[in-house]
Protein backbone atom coordinates (compact mmCIF):
# COMPACT_ATOMS: atom_id res chain seq x y z
CA UNK A 1 0.00 0.00 0.00
CA UNK A 2 1.56 3.11 -0.76
CA UNK A 3 1.84 6.39 1.63
CA UNK A 4 0.76 9.87 1.07
CA UNK A 5 3.12 12.46 0.63
CA UNK A 6 2.71 14.89 3.34
CA UNK A 7 1.44 17.79 0.77
CA UNK A 8 -1.13 15.81 -0.03
CA UNK A 9 -2.07 15.23 3.59
CA UNK A 10 -1.58 18.48 4.82
CA UNK A 11 -3.90 20.12 1.85
CA UNK A 12 -6.61 16.99 2.29
CA UNK A 13 -6.39 17.78 6.15
CA UNK A 14 -6.75 21.36 5.85
CA UNK A 15 -10.02 20.75 3.69
CA UNK A 16 -11.45 18.59 6.01
CA UNK A 17 -11.05 21.01 8.60
CA UNK A 18 -12.99 23.27 6.78
CA UNK A 19 -15.58 20.74 5.24
CA UNK A 20 -16.23 18.96 8.77
CA UNK A 21 -16.69 22.92 10.41
CA UNK A 22 -18.94 23.27 7.64
CA UNK A 23 -20.70 20.08 8.06
CA UNK A 24 -20.97 20.77 12.26
CA UNK A 25 -23.08 23.81 11.35
CA UNK A 26 -25.35 22.38 8.91
CA UNK A 27 -26.01 18.97 11.13
CA UNK A 28 -26.59 21.79 14.02
CA UNK A 29 -29.66 23.56 12.13
CA UNK A 30 -31.06 20.39 11.06
CA UNK A 31 -31.19 18.65 14.47
CA UNK A 32 -31.33 22.81 16.55
CA UNK A 33 -28.88 20.95 19.08
CA UNK A 34 -24.91 21.88 19.52
CA UNK A 35 -22.85 19.80 17.60
CA UNK A 36 -18.98 19.26 18.13
CA UNK A 37 -16.46 17.71 15.66
CA UNK A 38 -12.79 16.26 16.47
CA UNK A 39 -9.97 17.25 14.61
CA UNK A 40 -9.93 14.99 11.08
CA UNK A 41 -7.57 12.93 9.97
CA UNK A 42 -6.22 11.29 6.67
CA UNK A 43 -4.77 8.21 5.44
CA UNK A 44 -4.61 5.41 3.38
CA UNK A 45 -5.76 2.60 4.25
CA UNK A 46 -7.46 -1.02 2.67
CA UNK A 47 -11.31 -1.37 1.87
CA UNK A 48 -11.08 -4.20 4.40
CA UNK A 49 -9.68 -1.70 6.63
CA UNK A 50 -12.67 -0.17 6.35
CA UNK A 51 -15.18 -2.68 6.72
CA UNK A 52 -13.53 -4.03 10.08
CA UNK A 53 -13.91 -1.00 11.76
CA UNK A 54 -17.54 -0.40 10.99
CA UNK A 55 -17.99 -4.41 12.04
CA UNK A 56 -16.61 -5.02 15.35
CA UNK A 57 -16.77 -4.08 18.87
CA UNK A 58 -19.83 -2.64 20.93
CA UNK A 59 -19.90 0.29 19.26
CA UNK A 60 -20.05 -1.18 15.78
CA UNK A 61 -21.94 0.19 13.07
CA UNK A 62 -25.82 -1.00 11.94
CA UNK A 63 -27.11 2.25 9.49
CA UNK A 64 -24.38 3.21 6.80
CA UNK A 65 -25.41 6.19 4.35
CA UNK A 66 -23.44 6.06 1.10
CA UNK A 67 -22.74 8.58 -1.76
CA UNK A 68 -20.82 8.23 -4.46
CA UNK A 69 -18.07 11.02 -5.47
CA UNK A 70 -17.89 12.12 -9.29
CA UNK A 71 -16.41 14.55 -11.18
CA UNK A 72 -12.62 15.48 -11.36
CA UNK A 73 -11.60 12.18 -9.43
CA UNK A 74 -14.07 8.86 -8.14
CA UNK A 75 -14.84 7.92 -4.67
CA UNK A 76 -17.66 8.00 -2.07
CA UNK A 77 -18.69 8.97 1.41
CA UNK A 78 -19.43 6.59 4.11
CA UNK A 79 -21.75 7.88 7.28
CA UNK A 80 -22.04 4.81 9.59
CA UNK A 81 -23.84 5.08 12.67
CA UNK A 82 -23.64 2.65 15.89
CA UNK A 83 -27.28 1.81 17.07
CA UNK A 84 -28.22 4.12 19.56
CA UNK A 85 -26.84 7.20 17.86
CA UNK A 86 -29.08 6.11 14.59
CA UNK A 87 -31.97 5.77 17.61
CA UNK A 88 -30.68 9.32 19.00
CA UNK A 89 -30.61 11.13 15.97
CA UNK A 90 -33.88 9.57 13.65
CA UNK A 91 -35.44 11.38 17.38
CA UNK A 92 -33.53 14.70 16.97
CA UNK A 93 -34.52 14.82 13.42
CA UNK A 94 -37.89 13.68 14.21
CA UNK A 95 -38.12 16.73 16.78
CA UNK A 96 -38.77 13.53 19.17
CA UNK A 97 -37.26 13.86 22.67
CA UNK A 98 -34.15 11.59 22.55
CA UNK A 99 -35.27 8.15 23.46
CA UNK A 100 -38.29 7.34 21.83
CA UNK A 101 -36.72 5.30 18.62
CA UNK A 102 -36.22 2.41 19.25
CA UNK A 103 -36.15 0.86 15.53
CA UNK A 104 -35.93 2.41 11.92
CA UNK A 105 -39.29 2.45 9.83
CA UNK A 106 -39.51 4.35 6.69
CA UNK A 107 -40.05 7.74 8.08
CA UNK A 108 -36.82 7.27 10.02
CA UNK A 109 -34.55 6.04 7.14
CA UNK A 110 -36.13 9.14 4.65
CA UNK A 111 -35.05 11.60 7.38
CA UNK A 112 -31.41 10.32 7.77
CA UNK A 113 -30.81 10.08 3.88
CA UNK A 114 -31.75 13.46 3.51
CA UNK A 115 -29.33 14.05 6.76
CA UNK A 116 -26.51 12.09 4.75
CA UNK A 117 -27.18 14.00 1.20
CA UNK A 118 -27.19 17.27 3.14
CA UNK A 119 -24.35 16.68 5.07
CA UNK A 120 -22.51 15.61 2.49
CA UNK A 121 -23.20 18.15 0.02
CA UNK A 122 -21.79 20.80 2.29
CA UNK A 123 -18.68 19.02 3.00
CA UNK A 124 -17.96 18.79 -0.63
CA UNK A 125 -18.94 22.26 -1.48
CA UNK A 126 -16.46 23.18 0.71
CA UNK A 127 -13.56 21.10 -0.57
CA UNK A 128 -14.34 22.59 -3.77
CA UNK A 129 -14.48 25.94 -2.83
CA UNK A 130 -11.05 25.47 -0.94
CA UNK A 131 -9.34 23.24 -3.68
CA UNK A 132 -11.15 25.08 -6.83
CA UNK A 133 -11.95 21.09 -7.84
CA UNK A 134 -15.22 19.82 -9.21
CA UNK A 135 -16.67 17.11 -7.17
CA UNK A 136 -20.76 15.93 -6.88
CA UNK A 137 -22.22 13.68 -4.33
CA UNK A 138 -24.70 11.11 -6.10
CA UNK A 139 -28.60 10.58 -4.05
CA UNK A 140 -27.64 8.38 -1.01
CA UNK A 141 -28.08 4.69 -0.39
CA UNK A 142 -29.32 3.53 2.99
CA UNK A 143 -28.03 0.45 4.61
CA UNK A 144 -29.80 -0.62 8.10
CA UNK A 145 -28.64 -3.94 9.80
CA UNK A 146 -29.00 -4.31 13.32
CA UNK A 147 -26.59 -7.07 13.22
CA UNK A 148 -23.98 -4.44 11.46
CA UNK A 149 -23.57 -3.38 8.38
CA UNK A 150 -19.68 -4.03 7.66
CA UNK A 151 -20.38 -6.61 4.78
CA UNK A 152 -23.40 -4.10 2.52
CA UNK A 153 -20.24 -1.16 2.77
CA UNK A 154 -17.99 -3.43 1.64
CA UNK A 155 -20.84 -4.29 -1.42
CA UNK A 156 -21.01 -0.17 -2.47
CA UNK A 157 -17.13 0.59 -2.37
CA UNK A 158 -15.35 -2.84 -3.71
CA UNK A 159 -16.15 -1.76 -7.42
CA UNK A 160 -14.09 1.19 -6.61
CA UNK A 161 -10.36 0.20 -5.40
CA UNK A 162 -8.95 -1.93 -2.66
CA UNK A 163 -7.23 1.27 -0.74
CA UNK A 164 -8.38 4.15 -0.13
CA UNK A 165 -7.27 8.39 0.89
CA UNK A 166 -9.70 8.68 3.69
CA UNK A 167 -10.46 11.55 5.50
CA UNK A 168 -11.96 10.58 8.95
CA UNK A 169 -14.54 12.70 10.79
CA UNK A 170 -16.61 12.35 14.33
CA UNK A 171 -19.61 14.52 15.02
CA UNK A 172 -21.31 13.74 18.26
CA UNK A 173 -23.60 15.74 20.12
CA UNK A 174 -23.16 16.52 23.91
CA UNK A 175 -25.80 14.50 26.25
CA UNK A 176 -27.13 12.28 23.76
CA UNK A 177 -25.76 9.19 22.26
CA UNK A 178 -25.51 10.96 19.30
CA UNK A 179 -22.16 9.75 17.54
CA UNK A 180 -21.73 9.76 13.70
CA UNK A 181 -18.92 8.82 12.13
CA UNK A 182 -17.84 10.41 8.69
CA UNK A 183 -15.47 8.97 6.19
CA UNK A 184 -14.69 10.96 3.20
CA UNK A 185 -12.66 8.28 0.38
CA UNK A 186 -10.71 8.76 -2.39
CA UNK A 187 -8.99 5.99 -5.64
CA UNK A 188 -5.57 6.74 -4.84
CA UNK A 189 -5.33 8.02 -8.04
CA UNK A 190 -6.74 11.07 -6.65
CA UNK A 191 -3.84 12.35 -4.83
CA UNK A 192 -2.23 13.51 -8.56
CA UNK A 193 -5.30 15.70 -9.41
CA UNK A 194 -5.88 16.76 -5.61
CA UNK A 195 -1.90 17.99 -5.98
CA UNK A 196 -2.40 19.70 -9.30
CA UNK A 197 -5.01 21.65 -7.56
CA UNK A 198 -3.41 22.89 -4.33
CA UNK A 199 -0.20 23.95 -7.12
CA UNK A 200 -2.69 25.91 -8.92
CA UNK A 201 -4.49 27.48 -5.68
CA UNK A 202 -0.77 28.25 -4.42
CA UNK A 203 0.43 29.74 -7.96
Amino acid sequence: MEEIDEMTKSALQEAGNIGMGNLATALSKMVSREVKINIPTVEMVSLDQVVKEASEGSQKSVVGIHLKITGDVTGGTVILLPRYSAFSFSDLLLKKPVGKTNKITNKETIKLKEMGLRMCSTYMSSVNEFLGTNLEVSKPEIVINMDGVGSSVKEQLQSLADDFIIIRGECTIPTTNSKKHFNMLFEPEASDVIMAAVMKKMT
